[in-house]
């Protein structure tokens, strides 16, 4: 997603001209420039509509605190003037002062200055996990015998996270809806679901009995603010980045902050990239992005060919989505390398592979990340490459990273998504690693396996110029035998 000099074309160009007002949706493969486009399109309403709307008044909510950083660098950089039919440019000034935010962020501020944390306090993660397990055990006195309550606790943790953000307010409510989004076969039945909801009230009541806020429950909190106190909608357009891991409940206060004077909504999707889980349509929330208010875009241009062809081919065992905007590969001009698979013996050959790779691209020159699945091994990756006279940083949402320095960037799969590199190196795919072992509720759990799968799929369609996946010879992941081998080079 880089802004620099940026020309925006054909299909890319047409999502600036679509109406002022009222939500579109952009919907595009990995790679299509959806986040950038956005962006552009913002610009674009700034300066031909200039009664409707106005910088301080447009909001980006973007997918995580690494995002936020990375889109505040390259708003400088945006440039308009585009005009619908003809490639000439009318004068534009560089340059877009808009707002950008996650939800959790603006919704805690929000809940601060309409005193909501005068009478609560936000739950930390220690304290969710001993109610959660409070309840749990309360739960098996009166269902001992539901295997249900043998999964993991981040089933729970998911579960109780969807009832909340589907505004469920009764069993007959969890009752009565299919778990969208939660995998095509459906082993949850309703005797399943009481024993749940069971947990959910209980866990419930506890947390109220503390006066505390899960991050969950923001949504809920909003919403009720905002009916009870007639709060006015404060941004005349509002930019959803990755709105397919929103919740229902969050896109109902995102849609009611909007003016209805414009009532103007950029709706940015990829199903493909999906990383949590939230089952909702768009009508479900008042939301019509139908007939010619959805634009999908087939083109990447993000990617090789050669790489592009690889992540496909992962994607192709994915049988859940039928929702999924298909790559249309044969548009991609951009070639390069195959993707390189190394299969490594021991830890310290993989180390020494990785330090040959890191200066290898170097040598090439561009942008370098590291990628692991779990964020307790990025220190030992940095500290590794540090030792070697690789400058390095940690891309952390608590620390800003710099975008436009050379060092090498190290991070976790999930933190990733919605950047891009030139270089992206995966480490440790291995059979214990991803999929998540901590995810699964049985050992066939065809709903995490997708999740995992898109996650890997996401870090490998970051890549601009190469891609390299690190594979113990011993336990690989499953997800290596779903790559077609032709699109790879190995070394073993």
């Amino acid at each position: 997603m880089v802004l620099k000099g940026i020309n925006l074309t054909g299909e890319q160009k047409k999502v600036l001209f679509l109406p002022a007002t009222n939500p579109i949706q952009i919907k595009g493969v990995a790679g299509s420039g959806k986040t950038t486009i956005a962006i552009y399109r913002a610009k674009h309403l700034l300066e031909t509509y200039s009664d409707l709307f106005r910088e301080a008044e447009i909001m980006i909510f973007t997918y995580n605190n690494c995002l936020i950083q990375y889109i505040q660098s390259l708003l400088p950089y945006v440039i308009g003037g585009y005009q619908e039919n003809s490639d000439a440019r009318n004068p534009s000034t560089k340059g877009l002062g808009v707002n950008v935010s996650t939800f959790h962020k603006w919704s805690y501020g929000f809940l601060k200055r309409n005193g909501v944390f005068n009478d609560y306090t936000q739950m930390e993660r220690s304290e969710h996990n001993e109610i959660l397990s409070h309840a749990i055990t309360e739960t098996r006195k009166s269902f001992q015998r539901a295997r249900i309550l043998d999964k993991p606790g981040n089933f729970f943790d998911e579960e109780l996270s969807w009832i909340k953000g589907q505004l469920f307010k009764t069993l007959n409510d969890y009752l009565s809806t299919a778990r969208i989004g939660h995998g095509t076969k459906d082993r949850v039945d309703k005797k399943d679901k009481a024993v749940i909801w069971n947990v959910y009230e209980t866990y419930r009541l506890e947390q109220i009995s503390r006066k505390k806020i899960h991050f969950d429950d923001h949504a809920t909190y909003c919403l009720n603010l905002i009916e009870k106190r007639n709060i006015q909608p404060e941004y005349t357009h509002i930019i959803v980045d990755e709105a397919q891991d929103l919740n229902k409940a969050q896109i109902m206060v995102i849609k009611s902050l909007v003016k209805p004077s414009t009532n103007s909504l950029t709706i940015i999707a990829d199903t493909a990239q999906r990383i949590y889980k939230s089952g909702f349509s768009w009508t479900e929330v008042g939301i019509n992005v139908r007939g010619g208010r959805t634009v999908e875009l087939k083109k990447n241009y993000r990617n090789t060919k050669e790489i592009a062809l690889a992540a496909n081919s992962l994607m192709s065992h994915d049988l859940e989505d039928d929702d999924l905007t298909a790559m249309d590969i044969d548009s991609i001009t951009s070639h390069g390398d195959k993707p390189v698979l190394i299969y490594y013996r021991d830890i310290e050959d993989a180390n020494r592979s990785l330090v040959e790779r890191i200066k290898e691209a170097k040598c090439k020159g561009g942008s370098i990340v590291v990628l692991h699945r779990y964020r307790n091994k990025l220190y030992y990756y940095s500290d590794l490459l540090e030792n070697c006279g690789v400058a390095t940083e940690v891309i952390r949402s608590d620390n800003f990273a710099d975008y436009a320095s050379n060092s090498v960037k190290i991070c976790t799969l999930s933190s990733v998504k919605g950047l891009e590199f030139d270089h992206v190196i995966i480490m440790e795919l291995s059979r214990m690693i991803i999929p998540s072992p901590d995810g699964f509720g049985q050992d066939n759990d065809e709903y995490h396996i997708n999740t995992e799968r898109k996650l890997l799929y996401t870090a490998m369609t970051r890549a601009r110029q190469s891609l390299c996946l690190f594979v113990p010879r011993v336990n690989p992941s499953m997800f290596i035998d779903e790559i077609d081998k032709q699109y790879l080079t190995l070394i073993r």
